[in-house]
């Protein structure tokens, strides 16, 4: 059975899909440098669970070392690429441009440039939702242009897409792009916000937190759906308030009818 190599199976998205690839029973070779981005300790705690099961198989070293990816290929056969190793976030890129662009311009054309000269048939590319920089469409599609980047992080991702789209033309290697938006759960880098309120919050108020969201996320679902179905049917909603006005989507209490003497509630 072929190998799948993921690059940067070490952080958060790469070690859940490592961990889900094993228990299916696959080969799995990662490659990750573990770099300082956020601490390395973190990286290495989501290894430690997998290390000695059947099929794992750890390479620690750098996605632009030539020698070093080759060597990889060349003493495992690999069936798939899932690149997931990149420089991540989208402030630090206004700092470090220059490094952005080696690590996720360069480290995707060499491994880009192995699979050709070894003819893997797949490559799973870890792009980003940020590559739609500030489109006022929504919601965003698959068929947008994404031509006007807003930070170097987001042009590394599209660069990243278009040496994919070429190798494909090129030597019809499958490529497929999966554009991230904000991942969560566990082993989520601690920068990130949601990590940060996840573990700062008390447990009452983070459930009060959750609560009112699913209601007002459960409230705009009903209100999209019955303008679907007024849509539909022809019907306009009433005024003054149109949908929002209507008995049924009420988040507010009914007003009450007031007793008439005697007791009557007609």
């Amino acid at each position: 059975m072929a190998n799948i190599l993921v690059t940067g199976g070490a952080g958060f998205i790469g070690s859940h899909l490592v961990e889900a690839l094993l228990k299916e029973g696959r080969e799995v070779i990662v490659l990750d440098n573990f770099d300082d981005f956020y601490l390395p300790e973190l990286k290495r705690r989501n290894l430690e669970p997998l290390a000695g099961r059947p099929g794992f198989t750890l390479v620690e070293g750098d996605i632009r070392d030539e020698k070093l990816v080759e060597s990889v290929f060349s003493a495992c056969p690999v069936g798939v690429v899932v690149h997931l190793a990149a420089r991540a976030g989208v402030r630090p890129s206004i700092q470090q441009p220059v490094l952005y662009c080696d690590v996720n311009v360069k480290g995707t054309a060499v491994l880009l440039e192995a699979c050709r000269r070894h003819g893997i048939s797949k490559f799973i590319f870890g792009s980003s939702s940020s590559v739609y920089g500030n489109r006022a469409k929504l919601p965003f599609s698959e068929k947008d242009e994404v031509d006007r980047p807003i930070s170097p992080y987001a042009a590394t991702k599209t660069a990243g897409e278009l040496l994919c789209a070429t190798y494909h033309e090129l030597y019809r290697l499958n490529v497929f792009a999966l554009r991230f938006f904000t991942v969560y759960g566990p082993r989520q880098r601690p920068e990130m916000a949601i990590h940060k309120f996840t573990r700062r919050a008390p447990g009452a108020a983070l459930r009060r937190w959750l609560d009112a969201t699913r209601l007002h996320l459960r409230q705009r679902h009903h209100r999209r759906a019955l303008a679907r179905d007024r849509a539909g049917a022809g019907l306009r909603d009433h005024q003054p308030g149109g949908i929002a006005d209507d008995p049924a989507l009420r988040t507010d209490p009914a007003p009450r009818k007031t007793p008439r003497p005697g007791g009557d509630r007609r």
